[in-house]
């Protein structure tokens, strides 16, 4: 199935900065910067003074949490202008990459450094740059984030400190905890939506401090006996995106998905009413068998008329005709993701119609071409390794027993000439101690649980999450297996991001 024609080539990389633990990768991040003469943002942790301070703590043998979990990048996406990659890794920081303008010309690829980095208190939950940023504009270059039990924070990614623009806040009525979003979206230029618990949110970007300008419900009532009595659809909200509008680019339908693997159709742009709502358990158990545990991400083709569903622990993805409600078109095989980690897709207008490019727990990222075409079951076009962990020791039995990295994040640029990757996963280190036994690693996000069908009061248990977990299922395979090693092998993870060019 892979075309070596098509294989792309690779054009810039962060390399093996953050290929550990999360203080290590704060002390190879500064040094990259000094060599690089980049003197904004904040390299190491906000709580030590220095990196010769950390280096000091780790001769006396202190050791933090950070000393022992792996720092990878949960997701990362292109600004709207195209020159900016903006990331989330697993140290609750957010940093921003500005790609060189000789990029694809420069014979040898270069390394990428952060230009700012901006840490957070606690995880974030999800990310979204002002559709507007232009580089050129640093009044344009924001960003909002949703960091857990926070209010919603608007900043500007090229500003060496971490202090909001704006601050929105989205709170219980009946509990007065913060809601964590589990989506955004920039609905216009001043305004985004927020999706939570059976609700979605419009914040205006001027209202700086105060909560929802308006709300609306996917259900009529969650004190219902039967959250909302078969109306609407009730969960977490965990996915938005607006259908493109040839007339007015705020007048598409808003799609929305939940972890409860629900879809629902809003019209202009969420502000209207409610177009239809359709369950998707069956078309993808069942008709499509490609699994799925709710809905990460929605997106639409560049006409409007297909809409695709993407799921956690899924083997492919659906695609949905709008025109008559729930009608399933066809569905993309193959997608190895069958882990609770968020893998973002990426989405993109070729010659032969719609792209959709994803990337696997395997690490390798595949593309299906023209989908929407044809009808049923389609198989990927082409595919490349673009992320691959190395081992160590023991480097021949390791490779046949370690999955690799999971690709999180395949990003298309608008261009469709480049496309960003990047790759990790929840872990730590080292896979195995002196006894070879593996500590522990759970399949599931953290704190992030997809609802199940008991009732329960969702105001004074409100789920967040965070898009990173060891998912991938590699750790109890591992487990099972490390008694066959004479040795503990230690895995070098690809926690990257890499630059390709088509």
């Amino acid at each position: 199935m892979e075309d070596n024609s098509k294989a792309p080539r690779l054009v810039a990389s962060t390399g093996n900065t953050y290929s550990c633990s999360i203080v290590d990768s704060r002390i190879r991040e500064s040094e990259r910067r000094e060599y690089n003469g980049v003197t904004t943002g904040e390299g190491l942790d906000p709580g030590l003074n220095s990196k010769e301070e950390t280096l000091a703590k780790r001769g006396r043998g202190i050791r933090t949490e950070d000393d022992v979990e792996v720092n990878y990048f949960k997701s990362a996406q292109w600004t709207p202008d195209g020159t900016t990659l903006l990331t989330s890794s697993a140290d609750n920081a957010i940093r921003t990459f500005i790609l060189p303008p000789d990029l694809l010309t420069d014979t040898s690829p270069p390394p990428l450094t952060s230009y700012t980095t901006h840490p957070f208190p606690t995880p974030i939950n999800r990310l979204t740059p002002y559709p507007y940023f232009a580089l050129s504009d640093p009044s344009t270059t924001l960003y909002l984030s949703t960091p857990s039990s926070l209010p919603i924070r608007l900043l500007n990614a090229l500003s060496p400190l971490t202090t909001p623009v704006a601050t929105y806040n989205l709170i219980s009525p009946t509990t007065e905890a913060y809601y964590t979003p589990s989506s955004l979206l920039w609905s216009t230029q001043n305004s985004f939506l927020a999706g939570t618990d059976c609700l979605i949110a419009c914040f205006d970007v001027s209202r700086s401090g105060e909560g929802p300008a308006t709300r609306m419900p996917t259900i009529p009532s969650k004190r219902h006996k039967m959250k909302g009595g078969g109306v609407g659809m009730r969960g977490i909200v965990s996915a938005l995106s607006q259908q493109p509008s040839p007339e007015n680019a705020d007048a598409g339908m808003l799609a929305a998905g939940t972890w409860t693997r629900w879809v629902g159709l809003y019209d202009v742009g969420g502000m209207g009413g409610t177009v239809a709502t359709w369950g998707i358990q069956e078309a993808a158990d069942g008709e499509a068998g490609i699994g799925g545990t709710g809905v990460s991400e929605t997106g639409w083709s560049a006409c409007g008329r297909y809409l695709f569903v993407v799921e956690r622990k899924s083997r492919g993805l659906l695609v949905y005709d709008v025109r008559v409600t729930g009608r399933l078109v066809s569905w993309l095989v193959g997608r190895e993701a069958e882990t609770n980690q968020r893998l973002g897709v990426g989405l993109f207008e070729g010659e032969k119609g719609t792209e959709v490019w994803a990337g696997g727990t395997d690490g390798v990222v595949r593309v299906w071409e023209g989908v929407g075409m044809t009808e049923g079951a389609m198989e990927r076009s082409w595919e490349w390794k673009a992320h691959d962990g190395m081992s160590e020791m023991n480097y021949e039995w390791a490779s046949a027993n370690v999955a690799a990295d999971p690709v999180s994040s395949t990003a298309v640029h608008s261009s469709g000439t480049v496309v960003a990757t990047c790759s990790g996963q929840r872990s730590s280190p080292e896979l195995w101690s002196s006894n070879g036994s593996e500590s522990e690693e759970s399949d599931s996000s953290d704190g992030e649980r997809p609802e199940d069908d008991s009732e329960r009061d969702s105001d004074s248990e409100q789920e967040t999450d965070s898009e990173g977990s060891s998912g991938s299922g590699s750790s109890s395979r591992l487990s099972s297996t490390s008694s066959l090693s004479p040795e503990p092998v230690s895995r070098s993870p690809d926690n990257s991001i890499k630059v390709w060019s088509l």
